[in-house]
């Protein structure tokens, strides 16, 4: 059998998924809004679980996965985690994240995956629930990114108060993510 198309594709994504889920899962540590909180750990969980299901598809069509050919969507992932580990606030981080944007609509970064019509029904409905997935974690992102935007941070110790730093930090992740997506859409097009 020759090298599947697609496989690129399916080692960014292993690659970067892991990425998102460490440092989801590091931002989820220090944030002190429990409502954030729940749903970075939600989104990590969904990011980890990519990044094996995608490692065991490259693996069970006999390849591994690779880094330093993976298409790398956190361009500083090093200044990306002491950013998220920091004691920023939410709003300073996401702002970090979103290069201070706001979470502008998009077009749909998946729209091309399934233009290879070599793909496999395996790595088909594979890529199918990653999308759903991806699609439903950036609609949650979005809830938290506008419910720290009107400044309900009633999950927080300091409920209520509404900081630029929160807003800002949201946008950077949102950011983050929709870099990742937009650079998974351009590796699968290539």
């Amino acid at each position: 059998m020759s090298k599947p198309s697609y496989l690129a594709l399916l080692n960014s994504i292993a690659v970067n998924e892991k990425k998102g889920e460490i440092f989801l899962n590091a931002w989820a540590e220090v944030t002190p809004d429990e409502e954030l909180q729940a749903t970075l750990r939600f989104v990590a969980i969904r990011e980890g679980e990519h990044a094996w299901a995608f490692t065991k598809r490259m693996c069970e069509l006999g390849y591994e996965v690779s880094e330093e050919d993976a298409y790398q969507v956190f361009k500083d992932f090093d200044g990306l985690m002491a950013c998220v580990c920091s004691d920023a606030s939410d709003a300073d981080k996401i702002a970090y994240l979103t290069g201070g944007r706001g979470a502008e609509e998009e077009r749909d970064p998946f729209g091309g995956f399934f233009k290879d019509t070599t793909i496999d029904p395996v790595t088909g409905g594979l890529l199918g629930r990653y999308i759903a997935e991806e699609r439903d974690s950036g609609r949650r992102l979005q809830e938290q990114y506008a419910r720290i935007c009107n400044g309900d941070t009633a999950g927080s110790p300091a409920g209520g108060q509404k900081t630029s730093r929160e807003m800002k930090e949201l946008r950077r992740s949102i950011k983050a993510l929709r870099r990742e997506v937009k650079a998974l859409k351009r590796l699968h097009a290539a």
